[in-house]
């Protein structure tokens, strides 16, 4: 928030809902507006056990302790939550429908755009310790980089990434130092 304080889970959840929609059925008619609403909604479930691990600039040690620790979470879940939910929580975690994919790419997105982008970007800087330029465009041409792999079939998306990150470093700077 421009105030410095942290979108809740519930906060990011209902905006990742609002958000992935809206660009699914803007720009990704063959996706299914409404299975992604619904996959936006469950898809930090696993948090309520494990809490929330941010992915920006996390190692490779440190991902798989984090899925490894989310998977059990959903296992546990699934076990506890209403059959529809527990079935839907189950699809996204398994990443095989295309809606599910699209949730997972704009809920690695969203977060920086609301932290770098926004009127919250001095304390994503005092996060990842990124006060100087070029640290912070390493780490962030590291994460569009990884992104760019792990999510190869938005081009459109990475467009706008790129372009959002090449005009926004000197504002943010501006602003921040």
């Amino acid at each position: 928030m421009p105030d410095g304080t942290r979108e809740s889970d519930v906060e990011h959840s209902f905006h990742l809902a609002l958000s992935a929609t809206e660009l699914a059925a803007t720009y990704f008619p063959e996706l299914d507006a409404g299975l992604v609403a619904q996959f936006s909604v469950v898809h930090d479930l696993p948090e309520v056990y494990v809490g929330d691990v941010w992915t920006f600039g996390i190692s490779q040690e440190d991902r798989t302790k984090k899925e490894e620790n989310e998977r059990i979470a959903t296992q546990r879940l699934v076990h506890e939550l209403p059959p529809y939910t527990a079935q839907l929580l189950e699809r996204y975690e398994n990443q095989t429908e295309i809606e599910a994919v699209f949730v997972r790419f704009v809920d690695k997105l969203l977060p920086a755009i609301i932290n770098y982008w926004s009127g919250a970007a001095g304390t994503f800087l005092d996060d990842y310790n990124a006060h100087d330029r070029e640290k912070l465009h390493e780490r962030t041409s590291l994460w569009i980089a990884e992104l760019k792999q792990r999510f190869p079939e938005y081009p459109f998306l990475h467009e706008l990434l790129e372009m959002l990150d090449a005009s926004s470093e000197e504002a943010v700077f501006k602003a921040y130092s």
